[in-house]
């Protein structure tokens, strides 16, 4: 079942080959042809609907965006502003404190740990930390995590992204995180939840060329050509009045005259669908399958194992069932154990021998109470029994539907009861349409470049003294010359008609540069990044200690970002798993460099000799319910200095070891120092000998 699956994906965000000309019904289990101009008609009335629900929300998203990025005037004000002879100067804090933000909740990669929901699982559950670990990596998570929390601090959402590319690693399949452009997203406007998983729908729009679509959906091409080119998405990404200041390009809509571009969307549905839940009492396993599993399930024979004591055992394992079918054949359904004939040693001492399966109930021979029946019986049968708990039941599924333009591509039931789309949002006002940080202070900013900006125009007419003298009393031309230059300058004019009088500007008053530097830690304050945090040292204390202490006490104020970034990275956790198990379905080694510079190598989906002979896989990842949770803090910084004397004090106090040490020190030969050190100790101690 998971080749076929992975034969019938295909990337993008989401993913499917053969489905593309054909639509699967999950319910039927029939192939029915793509003729089904209803879902796309419903996928595009629902953008237009969503779409409108959002207008003001994306105009203020872009306008936060534009103002971040230094387009903090107007077009009106910058023109009044230049008629008067005034520079529209930004004087932008936003942008060090968004970055100052970023690199704090994103100084350290998240680490995760995962746990197995079932005693079965618990063996295996090792495996997920660090495939989701891997998983990060080759997704270069850190990066896709800083775009989402900057639109997060910007403009109000971030979005994150789980998917599956079943041609990445020579075919075997990959699970990627991506981060999307949150005008990209169009959520239910009816959704309350702060992830969005009681959202009708969710739509994600994306705009390729013919170009760019054929390296996505190569096999495709036949449908997209014949689908409506789409003439401008200027409708999806609004147009702002803020003058781009410095030349900023933020929007290039309408400029394709070259490449045919086409609109794609991608809508996500929560469905419900019929499963069988069963549980195994005498394995402690639970299983959830769909109408063919279950089929399929129910014809799977177990082995009743029964004594003539009355004792009952189930095998449930597939090697113990093969196990006993080879009993059965050698031994018939009945056998009982036999002492083989005693043997003795060299010295005459009896050796012990273990006991032999002989067919038949026991005899004067067989040993007492050890005749055994093997009763072969399908789950089925187990199931009518009462020996096997099972109950149909409705679970949510989503089902993803892909078109473009008028077209549709295919559509397909993802393993997954939730969105794989997880929003971030800032100020969550139980709706998906959440305020910024940006938005918020933004009149802080405008406040700031206005007092500024007055200051830069009393400077330039400070320079430029306006002289003030009696009608045909000197030659203005002359006087407009001289008072241009610099420095000293001698201009003659006639006293019987009257001195000349120099008029200039009033002395700007001190409170105005107060109101500034106020308005300006106003704006830290409310991001909650102070100049400490940035590195200033006007505020730092005298002491080592104490400026730890502030600076830790200053990350106080994140820790809400930080609840928030864990929560959203903990859901996609949540949602990649049966992602994984539906795609590594094949022997899989994966590498991971650990930030001291040591590599760690984890083997899973892989079949092994045991010393019996028998083979048995290891570590299937298929099998099993498993949680994975981001280690809480792990994103925040840590200085350096003092929790190397930590460890110092530790290692010094016997709580750690020499290794714990040197994995928070920045050798970059850690390994040759503990080999050095090793090899130091042995020679000691062959001196010691001596």
């Amino acid at each position: 079942m998971a080749q076929q699956l992975k034969k019938n994906q295909k990337r993008s965000r989401s993913q499917n080959k053969d489905d593309l000309k054909f639509v699967f019904d999950i319910e039927s289990g029939a192939v029915n042809p793509v003729e089904t101009p209803e879902e796309v008609q419903e996928t595009r009335e629902l953008y237009q609907d969503y779409k409108s629900a959002r207008d003001v929300w994306g105009q203020k998203f872009q306008e936060s965006i534009e103002f971040r990025a230094g387009a903090q005037w107007t077009d009106e004000e910058k023109d009044i502003l230049e008629e008067r002879g005034q520079a529209p100067i930004v004087v932008n804090r936003i942008h060090p404190i968004v970055e100052t933000a970023k690199s704090l909740l994103t100084y350290n990669s998240p680490q995760f740990r995962s746990t197995g929901r079932e005693d079965s699982d618990r063996r295996t559950a090792k495996v997920f930390s660090d495939l989701f670990q891997y998983i990060w990596q080759i997704s270069a998570g850190d990066e896709e995590l800083k775009r989402a929390i900057d639109d997060y601090y910007v403009g109000g959402m971030g979005v994150l992204q789980a998917y599956q590319d079943p041609d990445a690693d020579l075919g075997k399949g990959e699970v990627y995180i991506k981060s999307i452009n949150p005008l990209d997203v169009y959520i239910d406007p009816n959704a309350k939840d702060v992830f969005a998983r009681d959202a009708a729908h969710i739509l994600v729009t994306t705009y390729m060329t013919d170009e760019q679509a054929e390296q996505v959906y190569p096999e495709y091409m036949d449908i997209i050509n014949q689908s409506n080119v789409h003439p401008d998405e200027s409708d999806d990404y609004p147009e702002t009045n803020l003058a781009p200041t410095e030349g900023q390009t933020f929007n290039l809509t309408g400029t394709e005259t070259v490449h045919n571009k086409r609109q794609f969307i991608e809508r996500y549905t929560r469905e419900r669908h019929h499963f069988y839940n069963c549980f195994e009492p005498f394995s402690q396993k639970e299983h959830l399958y769909d109408k063919d599993e279950y089929d399929a399930y129910t014809n799977v024979y177990y082995m009743k194992v029964k004594t003539i004591k009355g004792e009952e055992v189930i095998l449930s394992d597939e090697d113990s069932v093969q196990e006993m079918w080879n009993v059965i054949e050698e031994y018939g359904f009945m056998f009982h154990y036999r002492l083989p004939e005693p043997q003795m040693d060299q010295m005459g001492q009896p050796v012990p021998q273990d006991p032999i399966r002989v067919p038949g109930p026991e005899d004067e021979m067989g040993i007492p109470g050890s005749t055994t029946v093997l009763i072969p019986i399908t789950v089925g049968e187990l199931i009518g029994l009462g020996e096997i708990i099972s109950n149909e039941i409705e679970e949510t599924r989503v089902r993803q539907i892909v078109i473009v333009g008028d077209k549709l591509l295919y559509q397909r039931v993802m393993p997954i009861e939730d969105y794989p789309i997880v929003p971030l949002m800032n100020i969550h006002l139980r709706n998906p349409f959440p305020e910024s940080d940006v938005r918020l202070y933004r009149p802080l900013q405008e406040y700031i470049n206005k007092i500024r900006s007055l200051i830069i125009a009393h400077a330039s007419t400070s320079t430029n003294v306006k002289l003030l003298i009696p009608r045909g009393s000197a030659d203005i031309t002359q006087i407009e010359q001289e008072w241009s230059k610099a420095g000293t300058s001698v201009i003659e004019f006639d006293a019987e008609l009257g001195a000349p009088i120099v008029a200039g500007p009033v002395p700007l008053p001190n409170e105005l540069y107060k109101n500034e530097a106020d308005a300006k830690y106003d704006l830290e304050y409310g991001f909650g990044i102070f100049e400490l945090m940035q590195g200033s040292h006007k505020s730092a204390p005298s002491t080592y200690r104490g400026t730890l202490v502030v600076d830790e006490f200053g990350q106080r104020r994140i820790k809400s970002r930080r609840d928030d970034i864990e929560g959203m990275l903990n859901q996609l956790a949540k949602i990649t798993i049966p992602l994984m198990q539906q795609l590594y379905t094949e022997e899989k080694v994966i590498r991971l460099v650990q930030p001291n510079g040591t590599e760690k190598e984890e083997r899973f989906n892989y079949f092994s000799e045991m010393p019996n002979g028998d083979v048995k896989r290891y570590h299937d990842i298929g099998a099993g319910k498993y949680d994975v949770v981001v280690v809480s803090g792990s994103t925040l910084p840590t200085n350096r200095m003092a929790l190397l004397n930590n460890y110092m004090e530790m290692y010094q106090a016997g709580l750690i070891d020499q290794v714990e040490v040197l994995k928070k020190s920045e050798l970059v030969d850690i390994e040759g120092v503990l080999e050095r050190s090793g090899q130091m100790a042995q020679l000691m101690q062959q001196n010691e000998m001596l």
